[in-house]
């Protein structure tokens, strides 16, 4: 049950800590505008920095979907072809860009996974086998 647990928090913890490093990287990224070129399979926006224009698809940081999912049609329903939003993009590299700087799942997944490890280290220190 030990193994289980080891395996489960190192799972959680390789999912979400990319989403949360990206998340503290951009902190000083620049915002500007863009708009939504399409909606499917994915969100994809275009912008512009300098005389240069970019197109992104990444809406947060979190982990995208497994497997080669769909993104599902409500999450679809948020944008429009031809909407207007603001976004951030890094000034060392304006090829990478995000509309939301979030990560709200890869913190719940670093949360879980550094809950899952601790329900085996902590009794081990406390001498309780688990």
């Amino acid at each position: 049950m030990v193994t289980v647990w080891i395996i489960a928090g190192a799972f959680l913890l390789f999912r979400g800590v990319p989403g949360v490093v990206a998340l503290w990287r951009s902190r000083s990224w620049t915002g500007s505008e863009c708009s939504i070129v399409d909606v499917r399979p994915a969100v994809t926006y275009a912008y512009r920095v300098g005389g240069d224009e970019f197109t992104g698809r990444r809406t947060t940081f979190d982990p995208g979907p497994v497997l080669g999912a769909a993104v599902s049609d409500s999450g679809r329903n948020e944008f429009v072809a031809g909407q207007v939003l603001w976004l951030w993009y890094d000034p060392q590299d304006p090829r990478a860009s995000v509309l939301r700087r979030s990560a709200s799942v890869s913190m719940l997944l670093v949360a879980l996974g550094l809950a899952s490890l601790a329900l085996v280290i902590v009794p081990l220190f406390s001498g309780d086998t688990p």
